[in-house]
């Protein structure tokens, strides 16, 4: 087509009503199947042409029973006259007085008897046109104006369908009569719905959601649109019947579109709790791999209060209003219907709402196929419904093995929110179908992760990412498991299911038993999706590795630690342990003194990296360490370089040099009694010293000064002897060098301010 379609329908519509006039052909006949029936009496009916329901009832019998033998002794035992057999939903419906009721109530083969009810037509209600759900982007619709049907059968549960040009009716089934062939329609409903679904492409008239698709009439409403309960399950039980030619096991529809509706509520139990004779019908529909879909109805109320679009086993259809078929909302309006006009992109007025629908397809003024043969603009949810119908017939055209709540799934995730969402008269806001992405089909593989297997140890876990390489057209979900694992290994998969076009990564956690040798062993994931199954293999190396421990050393004193009077507390570190595969749990300390015997040994957790030691002045000290991973494999000891000895050189040592005045003092709680004071700021003190470390210690105390430390000449610290407690011998300045050598340390007062005296007591010297 090179002119927009609702342009040119409408055109047609005005000026040429008939656009090809109809032969005199037969209808199409129906496929082998249809159940066996007594004779059949067809209810009267009322000045609007209501069917007649009163003393009718629907009788369901268990799905184990003989629906032809139970008729027949029931009809012989109490004289009732079935006219609608349901040989594969199990049931009759029939006349009964309450003698005959009551009887059947007590049958065993009996497993509900329920009133027949009358349902008619939702509305005139229509989709605004394949552009707005992306029907013209769609490769398998392939709409071009070229007569290419998409292979898939849908049957349209309704008024029947009149033979159309524009229609690929593939045949039917009739049920508000005894003549079963006499699937016509005179209502236009059921014709229209049918366009809408699968119009032809073929450059005249409208075209389809899936062009060209089969369309199969089932009759359940009378020429003004009305029928009874019993006439509907008798439809389903007909669809139910159907099997595909090529393949018998399965059913012969890929959906059935009922654009019919009652009050009604779900007891969420299939229709077995409140015996919901429907219910339990389009259960076994369902169950049967059929795809249901149904409007939400017109009232302007919730879905919830109508069936069957508040099963959830039907996909439930609301309807937008779109008057140019696209989005943005600057459409206008376009036609009158339903008491006014809707604006563009908005939730339609008359559309039943609530957490019962699911998905919203265009349904305000949208051209479709009647009788005559001819075209017309519908609106209501009865549009909207096939419209949905139209795409569940794309996607199963290639999905033969999708189940209906699969094609629920990925239509909803589909669908877009490119609409007034703030017109919905509830908060949950269903999603605008959109087929445009719907292709073929696409296929996936399970791939590793990454390019580099996972290392670990035995006795770990380990984590293994993976991969679903997805193909361009694929999206749908993909359920996931580990199919093979070595010998003791045990594992679980990260996320059981993943859906979506970039849902791809995944991983598997899998415990690896403590003495599995070292070598590379394969995980076997598998992953299914629609009756496909695809294996994949993850590796993971597994080694046997050691962690490795580095020497620790000795620095100088513990800063703030109280020096004794023959030896000091130092501090010990040791860098962090590594392990290329496994966790570092631990580590183990052991010391040697003046070249004895390894001891003293001392555990530490894996966050310990020093710890504090107490030595003697002038003896010989060695330290070693060791790491443990979390498997329980140790490291070699890691031995420290050469030797730490300390010597403590007081204030009156030779090696002491002072300058200016400094008062030479007695101390009874001072290192060898003795510690030396200034307050100048002239005054200085000075050692030159060979080794790794040096510290300095003095007594602190109220009313005490400052001192600043230079090494080499550079001023490296200002020291506080302040402290509101008197107390000795303490470490006040600490300083290590890892390469050692030659350096001088010199002090000074800071001579300034009220409290300027400082006493100095010791330097350790450490080798």
């Amino acid at each position: 087509m090179h002119r927009p379609v609702a342009a040119l329908l409408f055109a047609i519509v005005l000026a040429i009503p008939v656009v090809v006039p109809a032969t005199a052909a037969e209808p199409p006949a129906s496929p082998p199947g249809e159940p066996a029936v007594t004779p059949e009496v067809d209810p009267a009916a009322d000045p609007s042409g209501a069917p007649d329901a009163t003393d009718r009832f629907i009788v369901m019998l268990r799905t184990d029973s003989d629906t032809a033998a139970v008729v027949d002794k029931v009809g012989k035992r109490d004289g009732v006259k079935a006219d609608r057999s349901f040989n594969k939903i199990h049931g009759f419906a029939a006349k009964l007085d309450a003698h005959q009721k009551r009887d059947l109530l007590e049958d065993p083969d009996v497993v509900a008897v329920v009133p027949d009810g009358v349902v008619h037509v939702t509305g005139q209600t229509i989709p605004t046109g394949v552009s707005r759900i992306g029907g013209r982007k769609n490769v398998i619709a392939a709409i071009d104006g070229s007569d290419h049907r998409v292979d898939a059968d849908v049957a349209i549960i309704d008024t029947g369908i009149a033979a159309h040009p524009d229609l690929n009716v593939a045949g039917g089934y009739n049920c508000t009569t005894s003549n079963h062939a006499l699937w016509r329609d005179k209502e236009n409903h059921g014709t229209h719905v049918a366009g809408i679904v699968g119009a032809l492409d073929n450059d005249i008239g409208v075209v389809g959601v899936a062009p060209g698709a089969r369309v199969w009439a089932v009759r359940i409403l009378n020429d003004d649109g009305y029928g009874l309960i019993s006439w509907y399950i008798c439809g389903l039980d007909w669809v139910l019947s159907q099997h595909d030619p090529k393949d018998p096991t399965r059913p012969l529809f890929e959906a059935v579109n009922m654009s019919v509706t009652k009050y009604g509520k779900d007891d969420h139990n299939c229709g077995l709790t409140n015996k919901d004779a429907l219910h339990q019908a389009i259960c076994r529909v369902v169950a049967g791999g059929i795809t249901v879909v149904a409007a939400a109805a017109n009232d302007s109320h919730n879905a919830a209060l109508n069936i069957p679009a508040t099963y959830n086993e039907v996909i439930t259809v609301s309807a937008l209003a779109d008057t140019d078929g696209k989005a943005g909302g600057l459409g206008g309006n376009r036609c009158f219907s339903w008491g006014g006009y809707d604006k563009d992109d908005t939730f339609a007025d008359f559309s039943n709402y609530g957490g019962d629908v699911d998905i919203m397809a265009p349904g305000k003024c949208i051209m479709s196929t009647i009788p005559g043969p001819s075209y017309e603009y519908m609106s209501g949810t009865s549009m909207a419904a096939p419209t949905v119908t139209g795409a569940v017939a794309l996607y199963k055209s290639s999905r033969p093995n999708a189940t209906p709540a699969e094609v629920r799934e990925a239509l909803r995730y589909l669908g877009n929110f490119n609409w007034k969402t703030s017109t919905d008269p509830d908060s949950t806001h269903e999603p605008l179908l959109d087929v445009s992405r719907i292709g073929s089909l696409g296929t996936f593989a399970l791939t590793p992760g990454t390019t580099t297997p996972p290392t670990a140890e035995g006795g770990t876990s380990v984590v293994v990412p993976f991969r679903i390489a997805r193909s361009a057209t694929f999206f749908e979900r993909v359920k996931l498991s580990i199919a093979s694992l070595p010998d003791g290994w045990t594992g679980t998969v990260g996320t059981p299911s993943l859906m979506g076009w970039t849902a791809d990564d995944d991983q598997v956690t899998v415990a690896i038993p403590r003495d599995t040798p070292a070598g590379t062993y394969q995980i076997g994931v598998s992953g299914t999706n629609q009756g496909r199954t695809v294996a994949g293999s993850i590796p993971v190396n597994v080694v046997e590795d050691d962690p490795t421990a580095s020497p620790p050393r000795t620095t100088s004193l513990a800063s703030g630690s109280k020096m004794g009077q023959s030896g000091a507390k130092i501090r010990i570190t040791w860098p962090a342990a590594t392990d290329p595969s496994t966790a570092i749990n631990g580590y183990e300390l052991e010391r040697s003194l003046n070249g004895g015997a390894w001891g003293d040994t001392r555990a530490f957790t894996a966050a310990t990296s020093f710890t504090f030691d107490t030595v003697s002045f002038d003896a010989t000290y060695r330290y070693r360490v060791r790491a443990v991973d979390a498997v329980g494999h140790w490291s070699p000891w890691a031995v420290m370089a050469g030797s730490g000895r300390y010597h403590a050189f007081d204030d009156r040592s030779s090696r002491v040099i002072v300058t200016g005045a400094w008062s030479r003092l007695a101390s009874p709680t001072a290192y060898k009694t003795t510690v030396s004071g200034a307050s100048s700021a002239s005054a200085r003190m000075s050692m030159t010293f060979s080794g790794r470390s040096l510290a300095i210690v003095a007594p602190k105390g109220p009313h005490r000064g400052s001192f600043t430390v230079s090494m080499d000449g550079v001023p490296v610290r200002t020291v506080s002897l302040n402290a509101s407690t008197a107390s000795s011998r303490r470490v006040v300045y600490s300083w290590y060098s890892p390469s050692g050598g030659t350096h001088t340390v010199s002090l000074a007062p800071n001579g300034t301010g009220t409290d300027r005296l400082i006493r100095i007591d010791t330097f350790v010297v450490g080798r």
